[in-house]
């Protein structure tokens, strides 16, 4: 697993690559939990999900609440602020979205087509705020980018009329694809989230797992974890 990203608001954000494996079998084995629980010196429970392509957001250790636990829970996004959880999506195309905030309040998202649709980022942001979140950062991990991504049919015309032209692309074979990193940012600017960083990596013709381009069945996860003061 390594370093993704680092956000200013004191968390890290971890992604397991192909020489991991498959990232189910990791956390299923623990080893997850004992990776983060050895980069923050503090032991650190990771939060899971059943990801359904949904627009369900669930909340977890906030507000003094003690630990509910939501493995496998139908879902696709998680929000928190204990600094003893590790948020993680699993993804294999699909884009993984972590969000953070100075109050310590953090999220990760599992945003395909269809959650993007769903509105599982606007509502990500909804329950941070609602748990204290002020100014909240994005960051978006390796996804299926357009270039790779032929897509076209009603669903195209559905996502284009809710956020935009700019989401339809075009693939490296000039076919009509969705651009789902597009998607991404401008369902979080509409949610009110300015500050936007993404890996410009495609799990498609990249080293990643990619179920659209190789039918791949093993998955990246990726997690956002407290690694400072907050919490």
């Amino acid at each position: 697993m390594q370093l993704l990203h680092r956000f200013e608001d004191s968390f890290n954000v971890y992604f397991t690559g192909i020489d991991d494996g498959d990232a189910r079998d990791l956390v299923m084995r623990g080893v997850i939990e004992k990776e983060l629980t050895a980069y923050t010196g503090r032991e650190v429970r990771l939060a899971t999900l059943h990801q359904v392509h949904s627009g369900i957001v669930h909340v977890i250790g906030t507000g003094g609440a003690k630990w509910v636990e939501v493995e496998l829970a139908d879902g696709d996004g998680l929000v928190s602020s204990a600094k003893d959880v590790g948020l993680g999506i699993l993804v294999a195309d699909c884009a993984p979205v972590a969000l953070s905030s100075p109050e310590g309040i953090f999220s990760a998202v599992h945003a395909g087509w269809q959650g993007v649709l769903k509105g599982v980022l606007p509502e990500a942001v909804r329950a941070m705020r609602l748990a204290g979140a002020s100014r909240i950062s994005a960051y978006v991990g390796p996804s299926v980018k357009s270039e790779c991504y032929e897509f076209k049919g009603p669903e195209l015309r559905e996502i284009s009329k809710e956020l935009g032209a700019s989401v339809v692309g075009r693939t490296s074979w000039d076919t009509v694809s969705l651009n789902l990193l597009e998607s991404v940012k401008q369902s979080l600017i509409m949610a009110g989230v300015s500050q936007i960083e993404a890996s410009d990596a495609c799990t498609a013709c990249g080293e990643y797992f990619s179920y659209r381009a190789r039918k791949s069945e093993e998955r990246h996860l990726m997690v956002i974890v407290p690694v400072g003061g907050t919490g």
